[in-house]
């Protein structure tokens, strides 16, 4: 993260959990992520790309790995996500109740057959195999429904690149997370951060998006077509 965008976010979490009397605007930071997740979960049909750092701590050192992320969208049963960076080479499918997921790197894959439609597939492969898919909180067509912060901040409107957005803070006794969403009739996550409060040192992961339409997504993208090479393996239940 540029020095600047750091010093930022501390000043803003500093406004967070302190005791200051700035007052947030209105509307309040609920309504905006509200209004942001409504206008995605709207959307049919969509992709973005999405450059993911984390930081963290290892043997006393700081460490920071970068991802990039490309992801599709053809509601209702229709999802594809790509990872690929330091650490992970991945590719995951949903295609109408199936879901495939692909280690790159090590050339295995494991199937699921599971809830047709995105967001339930999602809630399985979280709640009962313990798999994480990157940037869901974009992906879920009902995030608004699903979000809970004890506290929130709206930070007034800044510039990120040529877009004007609402610069919000939410925090609860987890994590604190900071999200800039485009102002105007298309209200676009463009740049979240978030804070782990649990973890020694705090670490953080910063996510910067860029929006495409779907115009460019067909129903081929969908389909997993195993490699030659790769080997199939099972997918346990983590419960």
């Amino acid at each position: 993260m540029k020095l600047s965008q750091k010093l930022l976010c501390t000043a803003a979490a500093t406004l967070l959990h302190g005791t200051t009397s700035l007052m947030a605007a209105d509307p309040s930071p609920s309504e905006i992520v509200n209004k942001a997740y409504l206008y995605i979960g709207s959307m049919d049909k969509y992709a973005f790309d999405a450059v993911v750092t984390n930081d963290d701590v290892q043997d006393g050192k700081n460490v920071i790995f970068t991802h990039r992320v490309s992801v599709k969208v053809d509601r209702p049963d229709k999802l594809r996500v790509d990872t690929k960076g330091d650490i992970k080479d991945r590719s995951s499918y949903i295609n109408d109740g199936l879901f495939t997921m692909i280690d790159h790197g090590f050339g295995y894959y494991g199937q699921l057959k599971t809830d047709k439609g995105i967001d339930g597939t999602l809630d399985t492969i979280f709640e009962k195999y313990g798999i994480k898919a990157p940037l869901a909180q974009l992906i879920y067509s009902d995030m608004d429904k699903r979000v809970r912060f004890s506290k929130r901040k709206n930070f007034g409107t800044v510039t990120l690149g040529d877009t004007e957005c609402d610069y919000l803070a939410f925090s609860d006794r987890a994590k604190e997370v900071h999200v800039w969403i485009a102002k105007g009739d298309k209200p676009l996550v463009k740049r979240y951060i978030i804070i782990d409060k649990m973890t020694k040192g705090h670490p953080r992961s910063v996510t910067t998006l860029k929006w495409k339409s779907g115009s460019g997504i067909s129903d081929s993208d969908f389909v997993f077509k195993a490699p030659k090479d790769a080997s199939k393996i099972s997918i346990q239940s983590a419960n």
